[in-house]
């Protein structure tokens, strides 16, 4: 019970770190999506596929 008093903390930082990951992916839908198909591939200007860079909703 000691350990718990003296770094209480931690404790709580731990579990604010667990529960926004858990729920704080607004407007994502989490991990692993909702079921859709993964948006088509865009092409860079080399010609090259892949995916553009920055985050996009």
């Amino acid at each position: 019970m000691q350990w718990i008093v003296d770094n209480w903390v931690w404790i709580v930082v731990f579990i604010a770190f667990v529960a926004l990951h858990l729920f704080g992916h607004g407007g994502h839908g989490g991990h692993g999506g909702d079921g859709e198909e993964e948006a088509p591939r865009r092409r860079r200007d080399d010609g090259e596929p892949g995916r553009s860079s920055g985050h996009r909703h």
